[in-house]
């Protein structure tokens, strides 16, 4: 078997004064509110689709398309940005990702077509895309070296938050604002960010010369100093659990509207989905505090996998254990892929940290293509609701596998 190396950068052999100080704590709340912005921009989306496709008379399974688009750019956002951020900076990349998301955001809402909504949504999922592996790589470093996966787990917790608040916001306010005010909210919250990114600062590289240099060549290194069998299972993991997550995130929603529950009830549910994923993620980084991340992660995905077949028999007709069924995937599911940026930090030294998590969320992305679109095949084709759900859960054993592996290498290695 293949040995798998612990991260040597997290060793805390050096003084935590930076991660202590007011800017330190300050430079982790902007990015946690970075995070919260790209959780609600992300299931703004499903949340006003039923919306939007009555308004323009498309069928079910259409907008697939339409969510696709957006994660593709999400895609090429997370590795282009992140390994640019390793080689030249993380504040300035990311003032750029939150200017173009923004901007992308805002256009959005003048869309007339599904096509211009994809071509808008693409690009502001590269802004955003772009913004996650910064924000991860920036709050581990102002974080105490024994604390940096925790720190990024709780950091992440903006996104399921923002999903939750804005799917909450979204519910109340539709109807009255249409989905085009809901675009044009989610554009102005992102440019509002621009100032306190801008008054961030990113830890001494002199100083930190051993914790945060910059990768001469970033990708290469996630391979080099035998990581490439732990680089291949961890993107291959968050492939599949991006594919999962986002096919219950994007279709349960119009899944519970088109078996009669209202729209603003079905936009609950998904909030209710993130609701999980939040407390799921925050009861994990108690966890991750204390020992590596890959074996919890595993664990959870694992459990989440038995259920999420029990939610195709109990859609139709039974409001309440719909809505606790979905409340148990997203602790489980959405919970574990909140650890993410967590395991990649916790895995790849401090010069590659930013690379490492936009590899795996670029490749992640790719599953929330690939999830909604499969979704959108599924809902078109009328296969019944159980058989849906059951291969929905096969990724997520897949993913569990994947981090087990990982996990019981590190310790034999």
């Amino acid at each position: 078997m293949t040995s798998l190396p612990l991260d040597r950068a997290n060793h805390p052999s050096r003084s935590a004064a930076h991660a202590t100080s007011h800017a330190g704590r300050f430079s982790i709340f902007v990015c946690f509110l970075v995070a919260l912005i790209d959780g609600y921009d992300t299931l703004m989306l499903s949340f006003v689709a039923p919306l939007i496709s009555k308004d323009w008379g498309m069928p079910a399974g259409a907008f697939g398309k339409v969510f696709a688009a957006s994660f593709a750019g999400a895609v090429v956002g997370a590795l282009a940005m992140g390994a640019a951020a390793d080689r030249f900076g993380r504040r300035r990349l990311l003032l750029a990702s939150i200017f173009v998301a923004g901007v992308f955001i805002l256009v959005s809402a003048a869309s007339s077509t599904p096509e211009q909504l994809m071509l808008w949504r693409f690009l502001s999922g590269i802004g955003l895309g772009g913004a996650i592996p910064t924000i991860s790589a920036l709050a581990a470093e102002h974080a105490h070296p024994e604390r940096r996966s925790a720190t990024v787990s709780r950091m992440f917790l903006g996104f399921p938050i923002g999903a939750v608040v804005g799917g909450a916001i979204t519910a109340a306010l539709m109807q009255s604002w249409g989905w085009h005010g809901i675009f044009i909210g989610g554009g102005v919250l992102a440019l509002a960010l621009l100032p306190l990114v801008y008054a961030m600062t990113e830890p001494d590289r002199d100083a930190a010369a051993t914790d945060a240099v910059h990768a001469r060549r970033p990708l290469a290194e996630l391979f080099a100093d035998g990581r490439a069998v732990g680089t291949v299972l961890i993107a291959t993991a968050a492939f599949m659990i991006l594919l999962v997550s986002y096919f219950l995130l994007s279709w349960t929603p119009s899944v519970l509207a088109m078996n009669g529950m209202s729209p603003q009830r079905s936009a609950l549910a998904g909030v209710m989905l993130n609701v999980g994923g939040v407390a799921g993620a925050f009861a994990m980084s108690f966890v991750v505090a204390r020992r590596s991340p890959f074996a919890p992660v595993a664990l959870c995905l694992a459990l989440g996998a038995a259920l999420v077949p029990f939610f195709g028999f109990h859609v139709v007709g039974n409001e309440v254990a719909a809505f606790c069924l979905v409340f148990a995937i997203g602790l489980l599911v959405i919970g574990g892929q909140m650890n993410i940026p967590a395991l990649c930090v916790d895995y790849y030294p401090a010069s590659v940290r930013a690379t490492g998590v936009g590899l795996s969320m670029s490749v992640g992305r790719i599953g929330s293509i690939v999830g909604p679109l499969f979704g959108g095949l599924l809902v078109g084709a009328q296969l019944p609701w159980g058989w849906l759900f059951a291969l929905a859960a096969i990724p997520a054993l897949i993913a569990a596998a994947a981090l087990g592996w990982v996990a019981r290498s590190r310790r034999h290695g």
